[in-house]
């Protein structure tokens, strides 16, 4: 994939703004989807700049139109989370919304429809990007606001992008855990987990799922 300039003029000021992180992370060897923790905006932020290589990142599908944009945030971002006073949140809302519509498409965010009936979409588009080569990057909290290096609570609907997988490819679905740690200021990566094919599904979206929170949670390796 190749990310548009409005990405690199927006990494480059990201950059300095979050400073310098070390992405120990080998680049992808097949299909990967690489699961990291929001961390209130420090898991999209670090992931996006300082990954040695582009990932294509889930995102909320209302960041990635205009419309829908300025709506959340004069709805609920700057009104009810920021607390600000509608008539400035409104006005905040349609500065900032034709850029971070305009950045999400840059970047090569695939739309998530959350609670949709359009979300089979979403993996649609999932299983088409990983098909041609790129990763894709999911940050799967509950609590995104949770400013930890771990992970909490998850939602585990993403793991359904191996079902979807499996049906375009025989070829194995990784997913990779990476970890956050704003002391050292380093990714690392944990090791892949795959789904075996031959298990009862619902026991194995399990297993993946606490295995990926285990490794995320997992003390720095020095």
């Amino acid at each position: 994939m190749r990310r548009g300039k409005l990405f690199a003029f927006s990494r480059f000021f990201v950059r300095l703004k979050i400073g310098r992180w070390t992405a120990e992370v080998a680049p992808p060897a097949g299909p990967t989807v690489y699961v990291c923790s929001h961390g209130n905006m420090a898991g999209p932020l670090a992931t996006l700049c300082w990954l040695p290589f582009p990932a294509r990142p889930w995102v909320f599908h209302v960041f990635t139109d205009k419309k829908t944009c300025y709506e959340q945030f004069s709805g609920y971002t700057f009104s009810q989370r920021f607390g600000l006073p509608q008539p400035l949140a409104n006005f905040l809302a349609g500065i900032v919304s034709g850029y971070v519509s305009a950045l999400m498409t840059s970047t090569g965010a695939i739309p998530v429809y959350r609670g949709s009936v359009h979300i089979g979409a979403t993996f649609k588009e999932t299983v088409a990007a990983l098909r041609a080569g790129d990763s894709v990057l999911i940050f799967p909290d509950v609590d995104y606001t949770d400013d930890s290096d771990g992970i909490g609570a998850v939602y585990d609907g993403f793991l359904l992008t191996d079902r979807f997988w499996r049906r375009a490819s025989d070829e194995p679905l990784d997913f990779i855990p990476l970890r956050l740690d704003h002391h050292t200021r380093r990714i690392t990566a944990g090791p892949p987990v795959r789904f075996d094919r031959r298990a009862d599904q619902k026991e194995e979206l399990v297993r993946v799922r606490e295995t990926l929170r285990r490794e995320i949670n997992a003390p720095e390796q020095m």
